[in-house]
């Protein structure tokens, strides 16, 4: 399973873009080189966050919606399986921050 890093890249209003980074030379260890392997764009605007309320999902069910989100769009990227080794707080909490806005 491949290992990634998420980077909250570029915050613009309504939604977020990440930088994805894995590591070529094999695991996350300490002093391993990262390579940015693509981006992903994370759309929070009010009219996502009205459907996810509409569909009855409170605060964590919207953070786990996004979760899976953000984890579909990194597979669909890098066409494999993957685990985070780091980021994804980051990104879920900036996401959190404006779910708590709407």
């Amino acid at each position: 399973m491949k290992e990634i890093r998420l980077i909250p890249a570029l915050e613009l209003g309504n939604k977020l873009n990440v930088d994805v980074m894995d590591f070529p030379d094999g695991k996350a260890e300490p002093g391993a080189k990262e390579r940015r392997r693509c981006a992903i764009t994370v759309d929070y605007g009010p009219r996502d966050v009205r459907e996810l309320k509409e569909r009855g999902l409170d605060t964590e069910g919207m953070l786990e919606y996004y979760r899976k989100r953000i984890y579909d769009l990194v597979k669909v990227n890098i066409s494999q399986d993957w685990e985070c080794v780091g980021g994804m707080e980051e990104v879920l909490q900036i996401v959190e921050n404006h779910l708590l806005k709407d």
